[in-house]
């Protein structure tokens, strides 16, 4: 009998898993906590998970998509990337729509999508600064020519979002720069500086904002004002609580019923855990540990600087979001705002998150399995050029 020959992936095939693991459980949880909104909204239990479904069809199409695309392209389209995205975001104080207090999302009413162009913006941000780390080599350390453009980039970017009101974004975007920059080779005193710059900012931007100003008065009184601003806070604690190890559950959760807001997006750990307990939790926060290190050791084995920032920067994007959304699940710091990559009910950043490991897979394909990791060998002086052979 003739043997049939099987395709071979040809990319780092754990990173995959991991991702496929994390949106099957995320479908199953948004499943169970829309269920009650749904039949309310819409006189059906199930109308968001089937949004959301067709939404991760599209979502790894994507994915796929990006797979396929040579990622050193990008190198040569990063500026004019990052000069659309700007745009994008510049436009939304013109067409944006309003959305609890926040003017960051595109509504396209005809097909009953928004779409929120900060979270590309995210990921052109940090193609743009493995760009320019590449390109800038040891120069990054000079503060003229290497650091202040790549800062003064960022602070364009965070400050369209921020003055959109998407603190949060606004937030993991500075966090996600400033880690690319480190490893970048940029010198701490500068990356100091501009992180003791910004924390003044933030400081402005609470004292002279009323709503951010309150939300952060009512998270250092927690036993306070719990019927409005640590509503969500303190309701997330209790569906945290009442999983207890092995939770009680899929579709258990009592939250779900009009408690939690925001149960199916922002807050969809609290009921992860409600229903599958301390348990479920730790799996999945160990899924996502497990994806920044394989993006880590993608990293290492890259053939190119351009790629080992560019593969840095999408691990960090996802840990960082992860790491503050279950932070905020958790009550450790105040609400932000910041969906669970991969778990939370949404179109743009389910989208962008498929997007983004779609081109570290490209970059894992193109790896030797020795690696070079030309960027650490540039920070020590002690770049050669050579050729490096391996499957």
């Amino acid at each position: 009998m003739r043997k049939i020959a099987t395709p071979k992936l040809e990319c780092d095939r754990r990173t995959l898993l991991i991702v496929v693991a994390l949106t099957a459980v995320g479908a199953s949880i948004v499943g169970s906590s829309s269920s009650y909104f749904s039949a309310a909204a819409f006189s059906d239990p199930y109308f968001l998970l089937k949004k959301h479904l067709v939404r991760i069809v599209v979502a790894f199409l994507f994915l796929v998509l990006a797979m396929r695309i040579d990622y050193r392209l990008y190198r040569r389209i990063a500026p004019a990337v990052l000069a659309v995205a700007v745009a994008t975001l510049i436009g939304l104080f013109v067409f944006g729509k309003v959305i609890r207090g926040a003017q960051s999302s595109y509504a396209f009413g005809s097909i009953g999508m928004n779409v929120q162009p900060s979270e590309a913006a995210r990921l052109a941000l940090v193609l743009f600064l493995a760009y320019w780390v590449a390109r800038m080599g040891d120069e990054i350390k000079d503060l003229v020519r290497g650091y202040l453009p790549a800062v003064g980039t960022m602070m364009i970017v965070v400050g369209l979002v921020a003055a959109q009101g998407d603190n949060g974004t606004a937030l993991a975007t500075t966090m996600i720069a400033l880690v690319v920059l480190f490893f970048g080779g940029a010198k701490l005193k500068h990356l100091g500086v501009t992180a003791g710059a910004l924390a003044v900012a933030a400081i402005v931007r609470v004292l002279t904002t009323p709503y951010v100003r309150e939300r952060v008065l009512a998270y250092f009184h927690k036993g306070e004002h719990l019927d409005a601003q640590n509503w969500q806070a303190f309701q997330s604690l209790i569906s945290l609580g009442s999983g207890g190890l092995f939770g009680i559950g899929i579709g258990g959760s009592r939250q779900k019923l009009d408690w939690l807001p925001d149960s199916h997006t922002d807050f969809i750990f609290s009921i992860l855990g409600e229903e599958t307990g301390l348990i479920g939790t730790l799996v999945v926060s160990l899924l996502f540990l497990l994806l920044a290190a394989r993006a880590l050791k993608i990293s290492t084995r890259s053939t190119d600087a351009f790629g080992e920032m560019l593969v840095l920067g999408i691990g960090t994007s996802i840990f960082v979001y992860s790491s503050l959304n279950m932070l905020v699940a958790t009550g450790i710091i105040p609400v932000t705002g910041l969906p669970l990559p991969f778990l939370s009910y949404g179109g743009s950043a389910l989208v962008v998150n498929a997007f983004s490991i779609g081109v570290l897979l490209n970059v894992s394909k193109k790896n030797s399995t020795r690696g070079v990791n030309f960027m650490r060998r540039r920070q020590r002086g002690a770049v050669e050029e050579e050729t490096v052979c391996g499957s």
